[in-house]
């Protein structure tokens, strides 16, 4: 077996905040982007998008946006062929529904 096969990789990213919940990406032109939920016991907690920059091999900070409430779930849309809008849903109080209208811009799309 050659020893310059396969080789593992460990990739590390420190969140500012307590994660409370996070959720992998599974869209084949966004890979290795994380969404995660902060959990801060005040109205004003975080949701940040997490991206691999594949220069330095770290995961850095994309985008960070307002979420009143901790989020107790987050999940990006199961589109594991890139051809449905790029969405993020979180929950926490109410079910929001996030769009992701750049690279890592999000815009807010529905409140259920």
């Amino acid at each position: 077996m050659s020893l310059h096969g396969k080789r593992k990789e460990i990739y590390k990213y420190e969140a500012p905040w307590t994660v409370y919940a996070m959720n992998w990406s599974v869209r084949p032109d966004k890979r290795f982007r994380l969404a995660l939920g902060s959990f801060v016991e005040e109205y004003n907690n975080k949701v940040q998008l997490v991206g691999l920059d594949e220069e330095s091999s770290e995961f850095i900070c994309r985008n960070t946006f307002d979420h009143p409430y901790p989020t107790t779930k987050l999940m990006w849309i199961p589109d594991t062929k890139g051809v449905y809008p790029d969405l993020l849903a979180t929950s926490g109080d109410y079910l929001r529904v996030w769009r992701v209208s750049r690279p890592f811009e999000m815009q807010f799309y529905a409140l259920i």
